[in-house]
């Protein structure tokens, strides 16, 4: 972790990334980076510092690795629900082969620990700087508890910024009710972080029998950052993200007063979301007894907890060809970022990979489409057909997700005097709908199938082609106990194509629905088409061979198991 620990604490440093869309503060500076006498000019310092972090979720280090949704694509090339049809430059080709889960590691594991330490530095200055302190900060704040019991919100706070040394950078004040939802921002991307490593870099589809003594990877936190840490078990990380995500939640609902700058910030309903989503696969992975129970009972409420926090609605079938997933204001998007000319990624950047509307490596021949097994799986009542180039038009993009992700400047014409060159689409992080695929899902696994089938429908109603109701209400009258946990998984594969979902959507649940038979690759993919897959170790992230070179505390003979080191 020595590379990790040599990162400079950027968000009390010289230069601090800003997101400049939809401003938590100010629209200025409109750069990309403020000066240390701005920052320390900013009204609320540690939402700068927030600012900086929620800039690594679109960070650009090449072409195929842009933050997030390059990530998104990782997972979803892997799986096989997104296929890579046709290459000419390289890009992506490694996940189309399934080499991912080696090659890409390095990149994933310096990204997520990269803004894990910069999280962690946030919450340390929070803290005060200084966690053993009777005055410690946050202590002031979690004494208050909720707000029938706070008797200091309001007030003005004097705490420091300190660097990596312990020197003080600056000093300022805050009221108590700004820190308090800094801090549970902070708290909840650390909750995402761990969230996405443990279903990463551990077989989620697997029986784990004790979590306690499961090995994964090292746990840090604000105490312990600058020291190297031994592989933590999976029992100490779920604890960890169930930890930070609750007293997030508690945050965000005892200091509701500080309202959201943007759909870049997490709330309370991010929190719950991202929480719901690690209960499920939590559940899936120790499947044994009361565990089990308590895991889907919990990812079910948190779900629910999180629509209820949301304004975001279900994308209706009016709306569901029109939006093309590439604007903030979409009213499905519970996350998500608002794009800018200081923001944009070129071709680094989603819709610079998948978009044939844009001057992208989709449009320009590296095509990214639908598999083709699971195109054959929309019925024609779906109107989710819609999202996907059927190749009766300019079938060069047959499969393509023409319907789904295309430029808001230019939906219809892939002629390269039209194609939008700006790529000012905006990334999604979240939508609601995966929420109620959530509710769904943990409903079926707690037995409650007619709340499962209401949650479900609350997005396949709202999915219904023209003229063809009757059709679906014959598949939606048709669904039971048996039939239900496969409709779950289609809905997880085509509602959620192309954001992320795909390779845990593959992991839990392939094998249980396709039962004795292998789900099998389209013929319309580059490198196996037509091969049997099935979940198993290889769609596991390894751990990168450096952390075992430059951590001292991973003993690689006694204490890290060797499933997770590449050799």
């Amino acid at each position: 972790m020595k590379n990790v620990y040599r990162i400079a604490i950027v968000l009390f440093s010289a230069a601090v990334m800003v997101s400049c869309g939809d401003s938590f503060l100010t629209r200025d500076p409109y750069g990309s980076t403020i000066t240390q006498g701005q920052y320390e000019q900013l009204a609320n310092q540690l939402e700068g510092s927030m600012r900086g972090i929620y800039s690594m979720m679109y960070s650009v280090s090449d072409h195929d690795a842009f933050g997030k949704r390059s990530i998104d694509m990782y997972g979803d090339l892997m799986c096989g629900d997104m296929a890579l049809t046709n290459y000419t430059y390289g890009w992506f080709y490694t996940d189309e082969q399934g080499q991912g889960r080696t090659g890409r590691t390095a990149y994933i594991w310096y990204y997520y620990y990269s803004m894990l330490h910069n999280v962690n530095a946030v919450l340390f200055a929070a803290q005060g700087g200084n966690s053993a302190s009777a005055d410690n900060v946050i202590k002031r704040v979690a004494v208050c508890g909720l707000p029938n019991t706070v008797n200091t919100k309001g007030s003005s706070i004097v705490y420091y910024t300190i660097d990596a040394a312990g020197d003080t950078l600056a000093t300022y004040t805050e009221t108590e009710s700004e820190l308090a939802n800094c801090y549970a921002q902070a708290l909840t991307m650390r909750g995402y972080i761990y969230s996405n490593l443990l279903m990463l870099y551990c077989e989620v589809s697997k029986d784990i029998n004790d979590f306690d003594t499961e090995l994964c990877f090292p746990l840090y936190n604000e105490n312990n950052m600058e020291a190297a840490q031994p592989l933590a078990t999976m029992g100490q990380v779920y604890a960890q993200v169930e930890s930070d995500l609750t007293n997030a939640i508690d945050y965000f609902t005892a200091f509701s007063e500080v309202q959201r700058g943007s759909k870049l910030a997490v709330d309370k309903s991010i929190a719950a979301g991202i929480l719901a989503y690690s209960y499920l696969n939590k559940g899936k992975t120790n499947g044994h007894g009361e565990s089990f129970t308590n895991a889907y009972t919990n990812a079910r409420d948190y779900a629910l907890l999180a629509i209820s926090s949301t304004t975001a609605t279900v994308l209706s079938r009016n709306d569901l060809l029109e939006t093309g997933f590439n604007n903030i204001n979409n009213n499905s998007w519970m996350w998500g970022q608002d794009v800018t000319v200081e923001t944009a990624g070129g071709l680094a950047s989603f819709f610079g990979q998948v978009d044939i509307h844009s001057y992208s490596y989709a449009w320009a021949g590296d095509t990214k489409a639908i598999d083709e097994n699971l195109y054959n799986l929309i019925p024609d009542y779906d109107a989710r057909k819609g999202w996907f180039n059927d190749g009766s038009v300019n079938a060069t993009y047959k499969y393509c997700p023409d319907g789904k992700f295309f430029s808001a400047a230019n939906r219809y014409s892939t002629k390269s005097d039209d194609i939008d060159r700006e790529w000012l689409s905006d990334n999604v992080f979240m939508r609601i709908e995966s929420m109620y695929l959530i509710a769904a899902e943990a409903s079926y696994r707690l037995k409650n199938d007619a709340d499962a089938i209401t949650y479900l429908c609350a997005i396949t109603d709202e999915r219904v082609a023209t003229g063809m109701d009757s059709e679906y209400s014959a598949w939606k009258s048709g669904l039971n106990h048996t039939n239900l946990l496969a409709a779950i998984e289609y809905n997880w594969r085509v509602e959620m194509w192309g954001e992320g979902y795909g390779l845990q959507t593959f992991r839990r649940l392939a094998a249980e629905v396709q039962g004795n038979t292998k789900r099998k690759r389209g013929a319309n993919h580059s490198a196996n088409g037509g091969a049997d897959i099935e979940p198993g170790p290889e769609y596991t992230f390894q751990m990168p061979s450096s952390e075992s070179s430059y951590n001292p505390s991973i003993n690689t003979t006694t204490n890290a198991p060797k499933r997770v080191i590449i050799k």
